[in-house]
């Protein structure tokens, strides 16, 4: 909408650049990806004082490129555990029972150096512990530092545990522009006690595209009036195109940054299929933003989920 204000909806987002020469990896003979597909930035997450040199680090592609040249994935299935029953999830606004692979993030911001939150959602994959969020919950005029995933929280409670992050995967065109249709980000997250996060709570499927006229519904954290952050709320509704965003009647605020939109939300599961993120809404709370994912959003996803 020409002439709307918009703010974020988590740590506010930057544009300085990523000291250094951001990587852009090889697909087949071409030495540069095509314009307009997003080429991953990958840093180990920062952690306390070692934040200043840990945020320079970058990861090559060590299996030589053959990540890239393969055929894009159409659709990733939601991994439901076994042991999801309706009792088993804790409550949210509205009588729908909560999502387990929908939570809460908390980190230090790296502009501020204040804690600061977003929320996140675990994704099917074969690594077992990928989550997906918005590019400005780990990175905003740096890389936010301390980064924890507690998925299901509810009211101080952690029913499934604290998971750190290992890694953040970004567009390097967040790193460099800050541009909201590119506000994206995976974070591969450790296993606790030589347990998966997948294994532990269960992950939403991915279906990009077709964002116009696609019934949703968003979850996530909003920690600004009338919502505390404190408990996992949601909004359903019908998307429309905006350029190379969606946009949704929504009224959750801050701290909803990074929390899925979900296709074919199944209530009794809490699981369905990620097509969106949230990534800002108007001063009014009134819309929220995401930015479509394409058949790019694979290249992200296929490089986050093989980094160790």
């Amino acid at each position: 909408m020409v002439g709307t204000r918009v703010h974020w909806t988590g740590a506010l987002a930057g544009s300085a650049v990523l000291a250094g020469a951001l990587w852009t990896p090889a697909v087949g003979q071409e030495t540069v990806l095509p314009e307009g597909r997003w080429a991953p930035v990958a840093v180990r997450a920062p952690a306390g004082a070692q934040a200043g040199r840990l945020s320079q680090v970058e990861r090559r592609d060590q299996a030589g490129g053959a990540l890239f040249r393969a055929g894009p994935a159409r659709l990733v299935l939601p991994a439901v555990p076994a042991d999801v029953p309706r009792r088993t999830m804790t409550g949210m606004a509205g009588g729908v029972p909560a999502s387990r692979a929908v939570g809460r993030v908390f980190f230090t911001d790296a502009a501020s150096g204040r804690r600061s939150s977003c929320s996140a959602s675990v994704v099917a994959s074969d690594s077992g512990n990928l989550l997906l969020t918005a590019g400005h919950c780990v990175y905003s005029r740096g890389w936010h530092r301390d980064w924890i995933f507690v998925p299901s929280y509810d009211q101080g409670k952690r029913p499934f545990g604290v998971w750190r992050a290992e890694w953040f995967v970004t567009p390097s065109r967040w790193i460099t522009h800050g541009r909201p249709e590119d506000d994206v980000a995976f974070v591969k997250v450790a296993s606790s006690g030589g347990v998966r996060i997948l294994d532990r709570v269960g992950g939403n499927g991915i279906r990009p595209g077709a964002a116009t006229g696609r019934r949703r519904t968003v979850l996530g954290y909003p920690f600004l009036p009338p919502y505390r952050g404190d408990r996992q709320h949601y909004c359903e509704g019908v998307t429309r195109s905006e350029g190379r965003r969606m946009r949704m009647a929504c009224r959750l605020t801050t701290g909803a940054s990074g929390g899925p939109w979900l296709d074919s939300y199944d209530r009794s599961t809490g699981f369905g299929y990620i097509g969106g993120v949230t990534t800002n809404t108007d001063l009014a709370n009134t819309t929220l933003w995401s930015p479509l994912l394409g058949g790019d959003v694979w290249t992200l996803y296929r490089y986050a989920d093989q980094l160790r």
